[in-house]
């Protein structure tokens, strides 16, 4: 089965779309240059412009191979550029935790945090990815000392399976929970 990968996806107040170099600017300044909202990612703050240009660049040549997902996040009242939401393949040994399979990830900036968009983008992005590729349960995982991400994947229906760690970009080990989502126990 061939696979789309990331395609438009617009949701009540949501456009998910592909990312753009014009989208540098927006990206560096609304969240991946912010600490605070890096705090519990797998990668570090961005230093500066180039960074994320770079970073920008491999995005838009990944979306050339088939079955790559990694949408930005746009307000459709304003056309603000949000964050970004990907769902990717996990090898089970990037973050020290073991798991392999499919994961979501999402990073809004905190200008936009509270107000149900990642849950909206989440909820959207899963349902693509189900019809897209058949793949019909995924995992995820939040740092414990970050629930709000939590009440976002139990909005999107994934259920608590477990406590655990994982690897920080820093090295160090971050208690995290874990979650599984099966599409079929949606329907």
């Amino acid at each position: 089965m061939k696979r789309a990968g990331t395609q438009p996806i617009e949701t009540q107040r949501l456009l998910l779309r592909r990312f753009a170099q014009s989208d540098a600017e927006e990206v560096y300044q609304n969240w991946a240059s912010d600490a605070e909202v890096t705090r519990y990612m797998l990668w570090l703050p961005h230093k500066d412009m180039n960074e994320t240009r770079a970073i920008l660049r491999a995005w838009e040549e990944s979306y050339a191979k088939e079955g790559y997902y990694h949408w930005a996040i746009v307000r459709k009242t304003d056309g603000v550029l949000m964050g970004s939401l990907g769902i990717l393949w996990h090898d089970g040994g990037a973050d020290g935790a073991g798991r392999k399979g499919y994961e979501p990830g999402y990073c809004l900036g905190r200008a936009f945090w509270g107000q149900g968009y990642a849950s909206e983008a989440l909820c959207a992005a899963l349902a693509y990815f189900v019809a897209d590729t058949g793949v019909d349960t995924l995992q995820c995982c939040h740092a414990v000392a970050n629930p709000a991400s939590g009440r976002v994947m139990e909005k999107a229906g994934f259920c608590f399976v477990r406590m655990g760690s994982y690897t920080g970009p820093d090295g160090a080990e971050v208690p995290a929970k874990f979650y599984l989502y099966h599409h079929k126990e949606r329907q």
